[in-house]
């Protein structure tokens, strides 16, 4: 098994997890230790060479990102499964056996599916008041991005005034306009602190 290479290791790994019905206790360092393979393996290869090591290189990551998806979704539904028949809304107890950056994944998915649930319970009880607030609330909503085009003055969502911006400016700006500047590539988001 030492010496097996990084993505046998993830294959195997993925094998485990899927012929386990329960959730199986994977190394801390899984995905740091993936991330770095592949650092490693763009460095060593080029991001647009197409030679044969870089064909090579690219198929590996392609393996990497499928079986990396494949493991994080397993391994998530697993969680969530052992939780829901237990009844246990307590996440230290219910995702102890995921990986910290597995939880963080976790979260943002319970958070999504409680406001999804919020969003259909406001139209179901007819409360166009909980709308209101999240029209309110996205207006104020903002994004870090670096301005990648020199940009005069605007005015923001919030009808506050932001600029005027030169090339390599960053900026924290209302999502939509900062949205439509990434759009038209003017910007590029620096930050994912918007949701």
């Amino acid at each position: 098994m030492e010496n097996l290479s990084t993505v046998e290791k993830l294959k195997q790994t993925l094998e485990l997890e899927e012929a386990s019905e329960t959730l199986t206790v994977i190394p801390a360092d899984t995905y740091i230790r993936l991330a770095n393979y592949a650092q490693k393996l763009r460095t060593t290869t080029g991001s647009g060479n197409e030679d044969a090591p870089g064909r090579l290189a690219k198929k590996q990551l392609w393996l990497m990102a499928v079986m990396t998806r494949r493991l994080l979704h397993l391994r998530l539904a697993k969680a969530e499964e052992e939780a829901t028949m237990h009844g246990d809304d307590n996440p230290t107890r219910s995702f102890k056996n995921l990986l910290t950056e597995e939880r963080y994944i976790n979260d943002v998915t319970r958070q999504l599916a409680k406001k999804e649930e919020r969003f259909v319970r406001a139209v179901v009880d007819g409360q166009p008041s909980f709308f209101t607030l999240v029209q309110r609330r996205e207006t104020h909503r903002m994004t870090t991005v670096r301005i990648s085009k020199r940009v005069g003055e605007i005015i923001g969502a919030d009808l506050k005034r932001y600029g005027p911006f030169e090339v390599n400016d960053v900026a924290r700006l209302p999502v939509g306009n900062a949205q439509v500047m990434i759009a038209s590539k003017q910007a590029a988001r620096v930050s994912s602190d918007d949701y």
